[in-house]
């Protein structure tokens, strides 16, 4: 029997295997986990990386072939710009050219890969309607290209590996299986987080597997699962109703923008719970991509808090980098001659901005509706930057602290609005659709039409109920990790009897509550399509 018959079998017995699928959590992760611990020591990373190649079988069949490759491009590229560093023949001119020259054309390789299977039929449907715009008889067919899983995720982490050696921040890995390994691990390989090499060396780290890590990595699991089927997947078929219906007034609109928020939320929070749980039961620490992110105080602090390694990495990797260039200083010191030293002061921030938050819509999806969620960021955090200090200056002269509770109340409505406005925009189908829902918010603000359709949009009564506890919860639990409540630690002071009685009853919460199985459409996890 050979290898492709084999994967071809699984690819049709497990269908789209995903982190919500029970062959997932009650059989991939239990059987590699018992066969990397059954193996040799020396072995173990095999089975991961075997592991992890059907997982990503399952989801794009034989475009794993992309990540093979791209895994030897980014292994080989990496040993060569360690090399140029440690070549000490060259000078520190040459050597600088000589690899720099390398890293771009690992960038570009890479980012080309990643346009020709996300991108080329939104460049060329883009291309095509602004040369008939000036005139030009142009046309696009589209093509259709279906993108491998994960791609977006571990390009971006190709791109900091190759970075980062290039900085002397790491050296170079010898060993292919490491690369790709780090490049298709299946707990992060769907949504993230994204992991920076220096980070992930617990992935080549060998060890037994422990009971502890085992029991803590399956309650992170049944707490992702809870978000995303008891919540997330019972409001799917609202949104889906309400973005798809063709009653919309101001009341409607607010409400659809409300329920995605918290689907998207749940969604994606779960779906991270749901990795870092996985990879911890082999002893494998992934980055926290969530703190809470609605108690931020503005929307940059918002963006500290969501997504986290993404942001992390644009502002690594592209804020820094533009802040820090010759052009944009040059830029700055001319504005400085025009509009003066306190108001260019935002000229070099406003640049790098421009390009992180461009480049995050972006990265998002080929739709002009994620590029308009990138920018609409953009602006308004620039704006929170150029305010913070008269609004500083403001709350002194009215003697109130940042800490004090109208400042607290104000600034959580306002972060409210603005993140379920950006949300808005990120679900709308098309940027006139957006905006159409954006004006109605201001000009037909009533709520007769939604409370006429409120149970005509795909949830039922119950599924109202169960929608408003778990997301109670979810936020109880919010608000005790805010405080620092170690939640953790004190279920697990519970007698034995008491603390096993508690999972269980967790289980059969999102057993009995869960929305799968007859009647029920499998949700695809929202951040899987970027």
């Amino acid at each position: 029997m050979s290898i492709s018959f084999f994967l071809e079998c699984m690819g049709k017995w497990w269908g789209q295997l995903s982190y919500t699928v029970w062959m997932y959590f009650a059989l991939l992760l239990p059987l590699t986990a018992l066969i990397y611990q059954l193996v040799e020591k020396e072995k173990r990373k095999f089975v991961l990386l075997i592991s992890s190649w059907i997982f990503f079988f399952t989801l794009s069949k034989f475009l794993l072939i992309a990540n093979i490759v791209s895994s030897i491009f980014v292994w080989k590229l990496g040993l060569i710009i360690d090399g140029i560093n440690s070549d000490k023949s060259l000078k520190r001119k040459e050597r600088k050219r000589k690899k720099q020259r390398f890293l771009i054309l690992g960038i570009l390789a890479l980012v080309l890969v990643l346009l020709s299977f996300k991108y080329l039929d939104f460049l060329g449907e883009s291309m095509a309607v602004l040369l008939q715009t000036f005139g030009i008889a142009f046309g696009w067919t589209e093509i259709g290209i279906i993108a491998p899983v994960g791609i977006s995720y571990y390009t971006l982490e190709s791109i900091a590996y190759l970075s980062d050696i290039y900085w002397e921040k790491t050296r170079a890995d010898g060993k292919l299986i490491n690369i790709a390994l780090f490049m298709s691990f299946f707990p992060k390989l769907i949504e993230g987080p994204i992991t920076r090499y220096d980070s992930s060396l617990g992935l080549f780290t060998v060890r037994d597997i422990r009971y502890e890590n085992l029991a803590q990595g399956y309650q992170r699991i049944l707490w992702g699962l809870f978000k995303k089927l008891v919540v997330a997947d019972q409001l799917a078929p609202g949104v889906e109703a309400v973005y798809g219906g063709n009653y919309m007034d101001g009341g409607v609109a607010l409400f659809a923008a409300l329920i995605f928020t918290i689907q998207e939320y749940m969604d994606f929070s779960g779906a991270i719970d749901i990795a870092i749980g996985s990879a911890k039961i082999f002893g494998i620490k992934l980055l926290e991509n969530f703190t809470q992110p609605f108690f931020a105080k503005n929307a940059g602090d918002f963006w500290h808090r969501w997504h986290i390694t993404l942001g992390a990495f644009f502002r690594d990797y592209v804020f820094y980098p533009v802040s820090l260039s010759r052009k944009v200083s040059k830029i700055s010191k001319n504005a400085a001659k025009i509009i003066g030293n306190a108001a260019s002061r935002f000229v070099t921030p406003a640049i790098a901005l421009f390009a992180v938050w461009s480049l995050s819509g972006l990265w998002h999806g080929p739709r002009w509706t994620y590029v308009f969620y990138g920018l609409y960021y953009f602006v308004l955090i620039l704006i929170e930057n150029i305010l913070e200090k008269p609004f500083l200056t403001l709350l002194e002269k009215l003697r109130l602290s940042e800490a004090s509770i109208p400042v607290r109340i104000f600034r959580g409505i306002k972060l409210l609005f603005i993140v379920i406005i950006g949300e808005m925009f990120f679900r709308a189908e098309t940027l006139i659709d957006g905006f159409d829902m954006f004006t109605k918010i201001f000009t037909d603000l009533r709520f007769d039409m939604l409370f006429k359709h409120l149970e005509n949009i795909n949830i039922d009564r119950w599924g109202y109920v169960t929608i408003i506890l778990g997301t109670l919860l979810v936020a109880a639990v919010d608000v005790l990790k805010e405080a620092g409540f170690p939640i953790r630690r004190n279920i697990e002071r519970l007698p034995k009897p008491l603390r096993f009685a508690f999972w269980y009853v967790c289980i059969f919460v999102v057993i009995i509550f869960g929305a799968y199985g007859t009647g029920y459409d499998s949700v695809d996890l929202i951040y899987a399509q970027f």
